[in-house]
């Protein structure tokens, strides 16, 4: 899951999300920019293994930051890394 940071966030996520999607990963972008908290639950709710969060300074870098919701473990990375980190799972 994408989290929404709002709407500079969801442009930037969203050709992200779609290459997240051609890979065969099941993924979405959380509908509107609510509380971090909030968005957090709901992946927990979920059950989303992974949630990938983008604000303005991995904008710049071009990068996301890829939260495992199991181990708490978070990664700076890029949208590749993120798919061959979900498939080898």
């Amino acid at each position: 899951m994408f989290v929404n940071f709002g709407e500079q966030e969801t442009a930037y996520c969203l050709p992200l999300l779609a290459q997240v999607r051609e890979a065969g990963i099941r993924a979405e972008l959380y509908p509107d920019a609510a509380k971090m908290k909030k968005q957090m639950s709901y992946a927990n709710t979920k059950n989303i293994p992974y949630v990938a969060l983008a604000g303005e300074n991995e904008i710049k870098e071009n990068k996301v930051v890829l939260k495992n919701m199991v181990t708490g473990e978070q990664i700076l990375t890029d949208v590749v890394t993120i798919i061959s980190t979900i498939q080898s799972k």
